[in-house]
């Protein structure tokens, strides 16, 4: 019987861990562990900036599709009017009034877009060229997303986005004035 009691405690001994060991192991364990935590950290500070700029993308393509959609011959008078002389400029380019809305933001970011239209190649076409007017027919609208992401005791960041494109006017090349002749 005291043989069979000291044959079972050298079994359990052989098959157990040593404190020592189950450290290491756990030492061991957190240094590959590290690592992939510390990628999840840096995953989700990647992700809510790009959250930040899929809205201020989102809210450029708003706005342009908004200008988009009205008359050419409204914007062009935005552009003229607010020119010293409508008729021969100087012309340049108008910013439109910088446009804030608290629903946009999202927890610790603020948004504000600011369109922008001129002339395009041109933003000030030359009265003196022939095709004056032709160098009118091209718009480009340029808007400015403009957003500051908060972070808890660090300086906020302010950043921009920038969407543009080009509109021209919808009766250039239909045939309604595909020339033009100046003094007739």
């Amino acid at each position: 019987m005291i043989l069979k009691k000291i044959k079972i405690k050298f079994i359990n001994r052989k098959s157990g861990a040593t404190l020592i060991e189950i450290l290491i192991a756990i030492c061991l364990a957190s240094l590959v562990m590290l690592p992939m935590i510390l990628i999840f950290g840096i995953t989700e500070k990647v992700t809510y900036k790009s959250i930040n700029e899929v809205v201020a993308c989102n809210l450029g393509l708003q706005k342009i599709e908004e200008l988009k959609s009205r008359p050419f011959e409204e914007l062009k008078q935005i552009i003229e009017q607010a020119s010293d002389d409508p008729e021969e400029g100087p012309f340049k380019e108008v910013v439109l009034p910088l446009e804030l809305n608290g629903v946009w933001n999202t927890p610790g970011v603020e948004y504000a877009r600011e369109p922008r239209i001129s002339f395009y190649p041109y933003v000030d076409p030359d009265p003196s060229q022939t095709d004056f007017e032709l160098q009118k027919r091209r718009i480009r609208i340029r808007v400015i997303v403009k957003f500051i992401e908060k972070s808890a005791g660090l300086k906020d960041k302010e950043k921009h986005f920038e969407l543009s494109t080009i509109v021209s006017d919808e009766t250039l090349g239909s045939g309604l004035n595909a020339t033009y002749t100046a003094g007739i």
